[in-house]
């Protein structure tokens, strides 16, 4: 670990703390995406444990490969969305945006809504363990999957119960946020680096307590923040 980062933090949750600085020198891995998550939820939720929230989305990924015997992708990617958008209903908060819950991962797994991110990631990780290949694609103001499904690619909005949007109805969609129309081609993108997703998380929650006025928990945040900035 850096010598720059705390041995003890002053405004976290000690335990959140090193988790999250053990989990951010695995970045480059899903499970280092994962964990590092679920540790900034551990500062408000104590008693979660990054083992139940593995097998959690560990389940979701089992219950869509035991109805895919072929291994086809594009069968793969339609049982993915069967189960995560119809089945289990996963789908944006749009009536309470700014709830700092909807942050929280392992909170996100049991009220199955979200915000745009954190139901991006859901998505990512249980794609990837039935085998697809997922990218993050942080547009302005708002945070979509692409999900290659053999040669095609396709711009995967998990907050709108996973709709499929082309380029004209992505620049359409961040229009609404940003009040800019841009069409970029769907493979010209640029992917955010696992780094880049624990960042947004992170600078999500800031944002969300300094509207709300919480000192404590932008101090906790910013010291999450920073660490992540060290190893960076």
């Amino acid at each position: 670990m850096p010598s720059s980062i705390m041995d003890v933090p002053v405004h976290c949750r000690s335990e959140a703390y090193r988790t999250f600085c053990h989990e951010i020198e695995h970045l480059d891995e899903s499970h280092g995406l994962l964990n590092a998550v679920v540790a900034v939820s551990m500062h408000f939720l104590p008693n979660t444990e990054v083992r139940t929230v593995q097998l959690e989305i560990d389940e979701i990924a089992a219950r869509i490969l035991s109805r895919v015997s072929s291994g086809n992708p594009r069968a793969l990617a339609a049982h993915l969305h069967h189960v995560l958008f119809d089945e289990l209903g996963f789908h944006g908060d749009a009536n309470n945006y700014f709830n700092p819950r909807n942050s929280f991962l392992p909170y996100v797994l049991e009220s199955k809504q979200g915000l745009p991110i954190t139901l991006t990631i859901i998505y990512k990780l249980v794609a990837e363990r039935i085998g697809l290949e997922v990218d993050g694609i942080s547009s302005p103001g708002h945070f979509l999957a692409r999900l290659r499904v053999g040669e095609d690619l396709m711009i995967v909005d998990p907050f709108f119960g996973g709709d499929v949007l082309n380029s004209e109805e992505l620049a359409d969609r961040v229009a609404l946020t940003t009040g800019q129309r841009e069409v970029v081609p769907v493979d010209r993108l640029p992917s955010a680096t696992n780094r880049q997703w624990v960042a947004r998380v992170i600078a999500n929650l800031i944002h969300i307590y300094s509207m709300q006025g919480c000192p404590q928990s932008i101090a906790a945040m910013s010291e999450l923040y920073d660490a992540l900035k060290v190893t960076y």
